[in-house]
């Protein structure tokens, strides 16, 4: 087991943000961050980093009861060329917490405190976009769209709950075409269709992760263009009468994933998502976010379908920031109802945004998976940069 000392994850951090600033000669949504002006010419860079320092207080074992730091870090970098055209990646640094395991981290032995464990280094994302207000596409390697993206969730531990199901790292073609409502909203239709990474850039660095292969199965890994996404989304409604339509946005989704080598049936999934937001004053702001992400046959397996139902609450005062979310996660399986336990996640957190992008924060996260219960409490250290 490869470990990674603070020092040495701050110092990859700091390198990507002096590499940045090297290249530059001068919103943060992650299904897409806002380039910028895409008739206007010039290198743009996104750099997040989140460290957490948690305490598992109260597990199943008691040799599962543990302390861990774990980095979520990604710097998203590209070129615009001016006329609407640009290359852009994303190179993530990540870890996972203890009990995870979706590519970065594995369980903890006998107890043991894990400290930067198992982290991977990899590029997410590496594609060429055309945009501009009526269309815009994207080829390459990217993320499809279905739901919100699980960065949009409030709470330090937001992420980590939808980042369970999110769909990453497919290559492909998509397209989108933007619709202007007038009062009645702006609203962006996007479909792609995309098969697994199966190049070098699938393996990961660090944790020495190798390529993912034809022959390794799951959904989408087919090497051809059988599998595909399409959703329907929208915001900026007015009214002169309603200030509530004002602060509505919504997604509806549907993605079809091919069976690949040893899987059972396709997995199809559908999606519902909705967002509220409100500013009380100039300082007190609120945000109300709900999703169902219903799956048909979870990673192939034929009996096994799974629903998350995930809401979450957000108030922000000044620079404090107060962020919760609950989900519950149905599980039915007829062949194998004893282990088909329903589950419960629930974080919360507060967090202080200084002006120069740096966020301290705390919070509480509580899940019950697979029959298995898990309290954690934590800190947060996180640092945000855009150019």
């Amino acid at each position: 087991m490869q470990q990674l000392s603070l020092l040495s994850l701050l110092g990859a951090a700091s390198f990507g943000l002096m590499s940045t600033t090297a290249l530059a000669a001068g919103g943060h949504d992650h299904h897409g961050h806002d380039h910028g002006d895409s008739s206007e010419a010039g290198f743009y860079g996104h750099l997040d980093i989140q460290v957490h320092f948690d305490h598992v207080t109260d597990a199943e074992e008691s040799d599962e009861e543990i302390n861990e730091a774990y980095t979520h870090t990604h710097f998203e970098f590209g070129y615009r060329f001016g006329n609407g055209f640009a290359i852009n990646a994303n190179a993530e640094l990540e870890g996972e917490p203890a009990g995870h395991d979706h590519g970065g981290g594995g369980n903890p032995a006998e107890g043991e405190d894990r400290f930067f464990d198992d982290h991977t280094l990899r590029l997410r994302d590496l594609n060429v976009t055309y945009d501009n207000e009526y269309f815009g596409f994207v080829a390459g390697k990217f993320t499809p769209i279905v739901g919100f993206d699980y960065h949009r969730f409030p709470g330090i531990y937001g992420y980590q709950v939808l980042h369970e199901y999110a769909l990453r790292e497919k290559i492909g073609l998509g397209a989108n075409i933007k619709m202007n409502g007038g009062d009645y909203g702006q609203h962006r239709l996007d479909i792609s269709t995309f098969f697994a990474d199966t190049t070098f850039l699938s393996g990961a660095l660090l944790n020495e992760q190798d390529p993912v292969d034809l022959d390794d199965g799951g959904v989408s890994n087919t090497e051809d263009f059988s599998s595909f996404a399409l959703s329907l989304g929208g915001s900026d409604f007015y009214s002169l009468d309603n200030d509530f339509v004002e602060g509505l946005s919504y997604r509806f989704g549907f993605a079809h994933q091919e069976k690949g080598e040893g899987d059972e049936e396709d997995e199809n999934r559908f999606s519902a998502s909705l967002e509220y937001k409100h500013d009380f004053t100039q300082n007190l702001r609120g945000r109300l976010i709900g999703e169902i992400m219903h799956i048909s046959h979870l990673n192939g397996e034929g009996p096994h379908d799974q629903t998350w139902y995930t809401s979450g609450l957000e108030a922000q005062y000044m620079n404090w920031t107060f962020g919760t979310t609950w989900s519950h996660i149905q599980n039915d399986n007829p062949e194998e109802a004893d282990e088909a336990i329903d589950g419960d996640i629930f974080q919360a957190s507060i967090s202080y945004t200084f002006d120069i992008g740096l966020t301290l924060g705390a919070g509480y996260k509580f899940q019950d998976e697979e029959g298995e219960e898990n309290h954690r409490i934590g800190a947060l250290i996180a640092y945000s940069y855009n150019f």
